[in-house]
This record gives structure tokens, C-alpha cells and sequence, in this order.
């Protein structure tokens, strides 16, 4: 496995997640414009224009929550991949780079700050980890 196939699983964790916030803030959303709708209360026969806006809300929530589900599951599918492969390195400050990184869905910095190293050291320990991986990838293909 190349190195740009490694960083594409480990990134698939990331950006899942990330999806799923948005997904999150989505039905947060779709939540508060429920609660603004309020039902017109009328005597008079036929469908009032709340109704009609009630029902395609609680529609849109139906589908995000179901989506937020699928990605879910997905979501963690690929932390399982993701941690056994990170799992291989011996190295502990490789692994707890990768994970700061990949599934804390922090930037570089505050990475470094987590670890408390310099932000050059933390993006050159994780170059080294994903050589590594790659290199122990090779190894895992070779002899299975």
C-alpha cells in the first residue's frame, strides 16, 4: 500500500465524521424550523399551508436521521480500519500523532499543543509514520 492509499483510509475517517457534524447541524436545524411552524387552528374545511410545511419538515428529519445512520455505521467502519492500521506501528508517538490527527479531526496545531511538541516535529512524525506504514503494508502483503 502506498503511501497516498494510507492517508486516504485514515482521511476517510476524518471526513466522515466531519459529514456527520454537518448532518448533526442539519437536524438541529430541521428541529428548530419544526418548532416554529405552529399549526393554524381553523374550522374551515381543507389543508392549511402549516400543515403542508409540518409534514415536509418532519419528512426532511425522517431522512436526515436515517442518513445520519448509514454514515454512522460507515463512520465506524472506518475507525476499525483505520486503528488496526494504525495499530501496526510500534512507535507510540507515531501512533498518537495519527490518532490526535485522524480522529480527533483537530488541525496540526493543536495537535502539537495536545502533545505537546512543536508543530514541525508533529508533521514530521506523522511523514514518518505513514512511511512506516507503508513500508510494514508492503511486509503485511509480501507475507501474509
Amino acid at each position: 500500500m502506498t503511501i497516498e492509499e494510507i492517508k486516504a483510509k485514515l482521511k476517510r475517517y476524518r471526513f466522515i465524521a466531519g459529514e456527520i457534524s454537518d448532518l448533526l447541524d442539519e437536524r438541529e436545524r430541521l428541529r428548530s424550523l419544526a418548532e416554529k411552524i405552529t399549526p393554524s387552528l381553523s374550522f374551515a374545511p381543507g389543508h392549511g399551508a402549516n400543515t403542508d410545511k409540518m409534514a415536509s419538515v418532519a419528512v426532511n428529519l425522517i431522512e436526515v436521521e436515517r442518513y445520519i445512520e448509514k454514515r454512522s455505521k460507515e463512520l465506524l467502519r472506518a475507525r476499525m480500519e483505520a486503528e488496526r492500521l494504525i495499530d501496526r506501528l510500534s512507535d507510540e508517538r507515531h501512533r498518537a500523532v495519527l490518532k490526535s490527527y485522524y480522529f480527533s479531526r483537530r488541525n496540526w496545531q493543536d495537535v502539537a499543543d495536545a502533545l505537546n511538541y512543536d508543530v514541525r516535529w508533529v508533521t514530521q512524525l506523522h511523514g514518518l509514520a505513514l512511511v512506516k506504514l507503508a513500508k510494514t503494508s508492503f511486509l503485511f502483503h509480501v507475507n501474509p
